[in-house]
């Protein structure tokens, strides 16, 4: 039902999350970052509150694949669950339980995590990392064209309807886009990521 890439660019400084879903509003439920410590995704049947357990428990200093196989001990309905977990100074890990809608499936590249669920095949995740890899310049931007690879080998096997982005600094985040239900999500990500970019003006009457 939804692709997801976590990633981080070490040379900035940044963490950070894309996802896209044929659901509606995939960005309140499926990414999350705690600055101080990484990026988690929780998705298929999607438990929202492994999210939280995954950075605490990388918080208390567990690497990103004790995480998330940690995931079968704080949850009944693991089998539905698709997790995955980046901290900012290890690899990142994912796992997909035994009973999601197929396509289902996980993979890792340097400085990144892919999965996805109910996908019209594992060449969605194979575009992903392929983008990924590839990629140069603005992080934000190397995340939407990440997904839009994702979404160009197929992407979702029922269509599109949302999608959201997520960054952040050691310090604090710095950018939380989401596009909750659209014809086209990805292009209007990519123009509120535009608009990120443009300076706030103070009205003259105020300064």
């Amino acid at each position: 039902m939804t692709f997801t890439v976590l990633a981080r660019d070490t040379r900035r400084g940044l963490i950070g999350a894309a996802t896209a879903s044929r659901s509606l509003a995939v960005g309140a439920s499926v990414i999350a970052v705690d600055p101080a410590v990484g990026v988690a995704a929780s998705q298929a049947w999607t438990n929202r509150s492994l999210r939280g357990r995954l950075l605490t428990a990388m918080s208390e200093g567990r690497t990103a694949a004790e995480a998330v196989a940690s995931v079968p001990s704080w949850d009944d309905g693991h089998a539905l669950r698709q997790v995955a977990a980046l901290a900012w100074d290890a690899p990142g890990a994912a796992r997909s339980g035994e009973s999601i809608t197929a396509w289902a499936g996980q993979a890792t590249a340097t400085d990144a995590v892919f999965v996805g669920n109910l996908l019209t095949g594992p060449e969605v995740l194979e575009a992903m990392n392929d983008a990924w890899v590839r990629g140069e310049g603005d992080f934000a931007d190397r995340l939407i064209e990440v997904l839009r690879a994702g979404e160009a080998a197929g992407g979702d096997a029922r269509g599109r309807q949302s999608c959201a982005l997520l960054i952040a600094s050691p310090e604090d985040t710095v950018l939380d886009l989401r596009v909750d239900d659209h014809d086209e999500p990805l292009a209007e990500l990519a123009r509120l990521r535009t608009l990120s970019m443009i300076p706030v003006e103070i009205p003259s009457a105020a300064r």
